[in-house]
Order: structure tokens, then sequence, then C-alpha cells
């Protein structure tokens, strides 16, 4: 009995801290407006998820993608693996065999946004769910997801404050 009160104490202070840090991202990335994205450091097919992501953001009316790390307010950078968990075939009887079927991927991308003194504003880890047919814009979507939501979070905040402000004048 002991035992179980401790774990569940640590489990809801653990909890708690996970609360308290993901509210307090949000006003981390409040000056934010343009990004730069570098290259991320995958073993393959980095440049593919690269320009997936800055096709992705681009979409996001929150993120301004800029071309040049001078002119950004926070840079993405990121890195993570690709690997391929198996072949699927429409034939039961070919087995695992790369020559019969179409590569089964599967892998991960853990991204950062850095303001430009190199202190991280926000992270986020990405998975993909099992048999994606294309990782690398799966990868990205999951990212720029995140990342517009929580811009949008900050800016949608400040703007409707200063809504608020005009309809009070």
């Amino acid at each position: 009995m002991l035992i179980w009160t401790v774990q569940f104490r640590t489990t809801c202070r653990l909890v708690l801290i996970g609360l308290l840090l993901t509210l307090s991202i949000p006003a981390q990335v409040s000056g934010v407006k343009r990004i730069y994205v570098e290259t991320f450091t995958l073993k393959d097919g980095a440049e593919k998820l690269r320009d997936d992501l800055i096709g992705q953001l681009r979409k996001a009316p929150s993120v301004e993608i800029v071309p040049a790390r001078a002119d950004a307010d926070a840079v993405l950078s990121g890195n993570g693996e690709v690997w391929i968990r198996g072949y699927r075939s429409l034939n039961p009887r070919s087995g695992r065999s790369p020559s019969n079927g179409t590569p089964v991927y599967a892998g991960f991308v853990s991204v950062e946004l850095d303001d430009l003194k190199g202190e991280t504003l926000w992270s986020y880890l990405a998975t993909v769910r099992a048999g994606s047919a294309n990782i690398s814009k799966d990868l990205s979507k999951e990212v720029a997801k995140h990342l517009a939501e929580a811009m949008a979070q900050v800016h949608g905040s400040s703007t409707s404050k200063h809504q608020e402000a005009r309809q009070d004048r």
C-alpha cells in the first residue's frame, strides 16, 4: 500500500509538472514571428523533410518562414531517424523480401525552436503512425501542426486583447 501511494504521488507530480510546462511554452514563443528552418541532421532524407516542413509551415497563417537566418526571430532545428520496418505485399506468401513489396517506414524527428541566443523556446517529438506511406510528409505535417498551434495560440490571444481594447473605446 505504501509503494502504491508513493508511485501515485510521483505520477501526480510528474503530470502537474508536464501541465505547467505545457502551459508556459506559448508565452515563450510570443515574440516570434519569423522562423528560419535549418537543415535537419537525419541519416537519410534530411533535405526532403526540411522542404516538406517548410511547405507545411507556409500554409499556416501564424508562421512566416524566412530564407536566411539573419532575418529570423527564431531558428527551427531538429534531428531524427527514419527506417524501414518491413515490406507490405498483397500476396501473403511473398514474405518480407524487398523485391516482393513496398517498404513500410517508421521513424521520428525531434525539433527545437531556439531564439537567436540559442535558448530553447519550444520543442516537440514527432512520430508517425504505423505503416506510413510518406514518412517525410507525415512527420512534417505533425511538426507544423503543433508549431502553428503554439504560435496561433500566442498571436490569437494577443489579437483578442487588442480587439477587446478596441471594443472598450
